[in-house]
């Protein structure tokens, strides 16, 4: 699946093509109903420009591809069991109007209400994963949020400004920078890079690109909380049951990099995934109750074909018993039939 994706030009392809076939491949599988695909018509050019124009910052080349093939994107697919459906999978990308900068601060917020430039405590400087500088609520980096992820984390897109550095420092030399600009040093564009954001506001390395982030979310169907796989803190309980019926080589992947990185994986959360039969779990209760009724009626017609001696009762087997001692009580007193 993910060879597919290697050379996609969002502008160049169709919705389609641009899912993989990602709706097709779900509509097999067992217990997966209404795979739903909202089709959006793609972003004005001027709505881009002027979002560009607005924050002061260029779209990476890929996301703008996409958002000019699509604006937005929002997938989902539930599973039937016992007659009732449930939700499942969901893969979401902001409209270009959605894609908002996380506010860092506010003239209103106040020690009550604080801002996340003064809730930023992550005294960590590097991802324990990947290795890669995290992202802080400062005025160097610019945030903006992809994905809300239904309120249990979020999805940035995180512009990493270079430092500047004067021309005569102690720390430069006069090769590593442009004698054009004689007052300031050689500035290279942002990095953009997309990062998890937690609840406990612990950043988290996902992508180094737009395209790359959006083959992970293909591949992992939009399982729940699945962007928690590249995190340190793993998959809960409930999200390994669902990857190991729908995803189980993302399971092993997982188990490799925990097994790279043993000592940055929290003590204590090993979690037991029982191996379960997905025949049996999509089987509704009438399904259920004609097997057994099934299985019940096998059962009697097996014993009905087997003929059990006949057993006498306790009472008859005593008074069988008792009855050769009486006739000699009897005849030893010499009392008998007249």
């Amino acid at each position: 699946m993910t060879d597919k994706m290697d050379d996609v030009d969002f502008s160049a392809v169709s919705l389609e093509q641009m899912n993989i076939g990602i709706e097709k491949y779900l509509e097999k599988k067992t217990g997966v109903c209404k795979v739903t695909l909202d089709e959006r018509n793609p972003a004005d050019r001027h709505a881009v420009l002027s979002w560009e124009q607005r924050n002061c910052c260029l779209l990476p080349e890929d996301l703008k591809s996409f958002y000019l093939t699509s604006n937005g994107f929002h997938f989902t697919w539930s599973v039937k069991l016992d007659n009732q459906t449930v939700p499942v999978g969901k893969m979401h990308i902001n409209r270009v109007e959605q894609l908002l900068r996380l506010d860092i601060s506010s003239d209103k917020l106040t020690h009550i209400q604080p801002s996340l430039a003064d809730l930023d405590t992550d005294s960590d400087n590097d991802d324990p994963i990947s290795g890669i500088e995290k992202p802080t609520f400062t005025g160097r980096n610019r945030i903006y949020e992809l994905d809300f992820c239904d309120g249990y984390s979020k999805v940035c897109l995180v512009y990493k400004e270079a430092k500047a550095a004067l021309l005569g420092s102690d720390d430069s030399s006069p090769d590593e920078f442009e004698f054009s600009i004689p007052d300031f040093a050689r500035v290279s564009e942002p990095t953009v890079e997309i990062w998890f954001l937690d609840r406990a506001l612990r950043w988290h390395f996902l992508a180094a690109s737009f395209l790359e982030y959006y083959r992970l979310m293909l591949m992992h169907l939009g399982l729940p909380q699945w962007q928690y796989a590249f995190t340190d803190i793993g998959l809960s309980a409930q999200a390994r049951q669902w990857f190991n019926m729908y995803a189980p080589i993302r399971l092993e992947v997982d188990g490799e990099i925990t097994e790279m990185h043993p000592e940055k994986m929290p003590t204590g959360t090993s979690v037991v995934v029982s191996t379960l039969d997905v025949t049996k779990v999509f089987k509704s209760r009438a399904d259920r109750k004609k097997q057994a009724g099934g299985a019940q009626n096998v059962g009697q017609a097996q014993q009905g074909g087997k003929k059990k001696p006949p057993v006498s009762s306790a009472r008859s087997q005593g008074s069988l018993i008792n009855r050769p001692s009486q006739a000699s009580s009897l005849a030893g007193s010499g009392k008998g039939p007249k």
